[in-house]
């Protein structure tokens, strides 16, 4: 039996007449657990291509380990869909994670009370490596405890990156979380066949 282990890539959609297995974590509700599970079965056609799929193959579904680089690729996702060069909030916010003048002057203004000599432009906002060490330097600031898993880690920088510094507390900001926490488990998921 050979085992094949491919990322997800959606976007294609396929029928196929399959077993599947899957175990989703992070309390993850059943109904969301079912959607992303027909997301990975609609989008199988790319994920194993030229791979041939028969219909006693055996898919299982599972999740990795993610990790910070993982959550600060959904938030560029969230924020601006990969565009290094984005525009939006009516030209206030501007690149890949959509920073305003306020959080860059904020970022310097953590940076001398640090008493770290590196200071960010405006223009630091079209350079995705600058935009996300600006990101990191924010994140920074979230407090945190031990008693946090990573997830709920990931939802207090991400609620405070929409809504302001208690933007983690706010109502309006939920919405936000959940688009960032639903491409959080679309790229968590590997596939596994069984041919």
């Amino acid at each position: 039996m050979k085992t094949v282990v491919a990322k997800l890539i959606l976007g294609v959609p396929v029928t196929l007449g399959i077993g599947m297995a899957f175990g989703l974590k992070d309390h993850t509700p059943i109904s969301e657990q079912k959607e992303i599970v027909q997301q990975v079965i609609d989008s199988l056609d790319v994920c194993v291509h030229p791979i041939e799929v028969k219909k006693d193959t055996i898919i299982i579904v599972k999740y990795r380990q993610l990790d910070w680089n993982d959550f600060i690729e959904t938030m560029i996702w969230n924020e601006s869909r990969g565009n290094d060069s984005a525009v939006g909030d009516n030209g206030k916010a501007v690149g890949c994670l959509q920073i305003h003048k306020i959080m860059v002057r904020e970022v310097n203004r953590i940076l001398k009370r640090n008493k770290v000599d590196k200071r960010y432009s405006y223009d630091d906002r079209l350079d995705r490596q600058k935009s996300i060490e600006m990101f990191n330097i924010m994140a920074e600031q979230v407090d945190c405890c031990e008693d946090l898993s990573f997830r709920q880690y990931c939802e207090i920088v991400a609620r405070k990156w929409n809504g302001g510094g208690r933007g983690h507390k706010k109502e309006a900001t939920l919405a936000y979380w959940h688009r960032v926490e639903q491409k959080m488990n679309e790229i968590n998921l590997e596939i596994c066949l069984e041919l």
